[in-house]
């Protein structure tokens, strides 16, 4: 059963919006931390920050959370709270690269406060595969270092 806390911040990301950042208050700790392959941060201010510059630079944002399965769920009340694992696809348009199409698919570990509300949200996503790649010139060298690395003798899709 997902809580309704997690159902809430579920809804809030996936119609993610500036004038939904009103409601952060009910849906974060004040002390939440977010992480994701550029960013590690803590408190629900510096993470509106984070939402509003995303909102700022990506166009057309699209988030789809496709999984909602618990991680660990605690197995006495002194325990910590139960971690849940969502499974999201990312997409838009980075304006900084001429509004070019990007998506990615990854997966947060979300942690409840007692109150319901998000005190934890940690991302996983292949940043190379996921955003390098469409960088001039940097996107040929992760190309070549993926040839280089990969096994041999099998077909990479």
């Amino acid at each position: 059963m997902i809580p309704a806390g997690l159902s809430r911040y579920v809804a809030f990301m996936t119609a993610l919006s500036e004038e939904g950042l009103a409601e952060l208050a009910t849906l974060v700790t004040d002390d939440m931390h977010f992480r994701d392959p550029f960013n590690d941060l803590r408190g629900r201010a510096d993470f509106a920050h984070c939402l509003r510059d995303m909102l700022t630079q990506l166009g057309e944002l699209r988030i789809e959370v496709t999984h909602v399965g618990v991680l660990r769920a605690p197995a006495t009340s002194a325990d910590h709270a139960p971690r849940y694992a969502l499974r999201w696809t990312f997409s838009g348009q980075i304006k900084a690269l001429g509004n070019r199409a990007w998506g990615v698919t990854g997966f947060s570990e979300v942690q409840l406060a007692a109150d319901g509300r998000v005190c934890e949200h940690l991302d996983y996503w292949d940043a190379a595969q996921g955003l390098y790649e469409l960088l001039p010139g940097v996107g040929r060298l992760i190309g070549w270092l993926r040839r280089r690395f990969a096994v041999r003798g099998v077909v990479q899709h």
